[in-house]
């Protein structure tokens, strides 16, 4: 049944409802908050609640019972100020993952014990061995050659102790290296086969070298971890695998981490190659010869995606740095 609410006189409220009057002190009651445009209840003493259609003679008859309540009420009735706030939100993000986010993972990444670094890079290599690898089908000598030369380019580095270079066989990959988190270095039989000279390899021993000595193994884990969980925090997911808008924006945002990365491992190599007197071209080389189509990798939507700079990019990085020899 409808009632109605006057106000009889200061500080009461009287409820109406057919013939039955009651009236209250004002301090006996209680009005939920404004939500948008939404009905508010306002509590009886007796344990009774009416549902009322918002008005501003509620306000001036019941004023919001703290100033937190009052100012939200206040803001939440300005567009300018959900506009503002939701462009705060966004830019907070935003930074987040562009700066908090990486600087965290530089930071924890270093206290990460080597142990725990050495059963991941076990794990991920006896899954690549049981799905993608097979042993390498190299002559002994050659990989001792280029082992041999790879550690006299890690020579003198803050990390090289823990740098070493291992061979697999893996025709379903292709050319290719990858370097694990506790320093080891898997380089494929077709890509020794793919290089016109050792300095092309050693280009990209180089660049794994850079992975190793920028933590880059640790770091991605740690902010792709991170990624998940903030996204899911956004999105209300906190499952990382329920719903695209998780998956999706985790891809984007662990794509962006992976190109950052790899160009610092180029910056890395462009510098450690001259000091062992190859040019950076080597790496232009190779980077021209892996990407097929001399340096034009995919643009647009599948370059964004890619977990590499485009290939074009790269290549002539590195010849920059070549000239600046």
């Amino acid at each position: 049944m409808a009632a109605t609410l006057s106000q009889p006189a200061p500080g009461r409220l009287r409820v109406q409802r057919g013939d039955e009057v009651r009236e209250f002190d004002l301090g006996e009651l209680v009005l939920s908050p404004r939500l948008g445009r939404l009905s508010r209840q306002l509590r009886l003493p007796d344990g009774g609640q009416l549902e009322i259609a918002d008005s501003p003679l509620l306000d001036a008859w019941l004023p919001a019972p703290s100033r937190v309540e009052a100012i939200a009420d206040w803001l939440e009735r300005r567009r300018s100020m959900m506009l503002g706030a939701a462009a705060v939100l966004v830019a907070g993000v935003v930074g987040f993952f562009q700066v908090g986010l990486p600087w965290m993972a530089n930071q924890l990444a270093p206290v990460i014990p080597p142990a725990m670094e050495r059963s991941i890079s076990r794990q991920a290599l006896a899954l690549l061995d049981n799905t993608h690898l097979r042993p390498s089908q190299l002559p002994a000598a050659r990989r001792d050659e280029l082992r041999t030369k790879f550690h006299a380019l890690a020579r003198g580095l803050p990390r090289a102790d823990g740098l070493r270079l291992d061979f697999r066989d893996a025709p379903s990959l292709g050319p290719n290296a990858f370097a694990l988190p506790d320093g080891q270095v898997v380089m494929t039989d077709q890509l020794v086969s793919l290089v016109l000279d050792d300095d092309e390899l050693m280009a990209v021993l180089a660049h794994e070298a850079g992975h190793h000595e920028h933590r880059h193994g640790m770091r991605r884990g740690l902010e792709s971890s991170a990624a998940v969980v903030v996204i899911g925090f956004l999105f209300g997911d906190l499952s990382g695998t329920g719903s695209l808008s998780v998956s999706i924006p985790t891809l984007l945002i662990n794509s962006g981490f992976s190109r950052r990365h790899e160009r610092e491992a180029d910056e890395f190599a462009f510098a450690l190659l001259p000091r062992h007197g190859i040019s950076p071209e080597a790496f232009a080389r190779v980077m021209a010869r892996l990407s097929g189509d001399e340096g034009h990798s995919p643009a647009g939507p599948i370059g964004y995606l890619s977990t590499h700079p485009p290939s074009d990019e790269r290549i002539e990085a590195a010849r920059r740095a070549a000239e600046k020899e």
